[in-house]
């Protein structure tokens, strides 16, 4: 088992059953992120610093927070679902930014430019990879493994194992823009 499919079930924590995420279009990562209170945003921040990709199994949103989000955000009920999987995602992807640039001292935005430099080719495959895991498969997972140790090496860091935090920024990435899309 490789390093990879040892963290793949860390990633199910964005979702229980994804299977019956209703499509959408609306849910908007930015939305959800800026309209957390600026406490729940620190504190899910302090949860990825302390458990990487882990701490998504630890997240809890009160109903009134819930609320919140469906009215700053314009969500229906029906869409509090997929809502949390982009907030999972946002998560990943704040998490990782910052966790590389205190611990690795990579610039903040690198891992948002190294996305954007991606191939299609390559962001289509962490997309269905991300996409596979949220249904419990993990197809994809050896050719997501290859651009996640290509990003590594490009931002000058170790490639000697699975570097988690920029595989986490890029599924997020991933899952979030796919969802964000509509797509299921």
């Amino acid at each position: 088992m490789t390093r990879l499919h040892r963290i793949v079930p860390a990633i199910f924590a964005l979702a229980l059953a994804a299977s019956a995420a209703p499509a959408f279009a609306a849910v908007k990562g930015d939305c959800l992120w800026n309209a957390m209170p600026a406490q729940a945003r620190t504190d899910m921040l302090n949860g990825y610093r302390a458990k990487g990709i882990g701490a998504l199994g630890e997240v809890h949103i009160d109903d009134a927070s819930v609320l919140g989000l469906r009215k700053a955000c314009g969500l229906k009920e029906e869409e509090d679902y997929t809502a949390g999987e982009v907030l999972g995602a946002m998560i990943l992807e704040k998490g990782a930014d910052l966790v590389l640039f205190e611990r690795n001292k990579v610039p903040r935005g690198s891992l948002d430019k190294a996305w954007r430099g991606l191939s299609a080719a390559d962001r289509e495959a962490l997309t269905t990879f991300g996409l596979n895991i949220m249904k419990d498969n993990n197809e994809g997972a050896a050719e997501a493994g290859i651009i996640v140790f290509a990003v590594a090496g490009k931002l000058g860091l170790p490639t000697d194992q699975l570097n988690t935090d920029v595989f986490a920024y890029l599924l997020g990435r991933a899952i979030r823009e796919a969802r964000e899309a509509g797509r299921t």
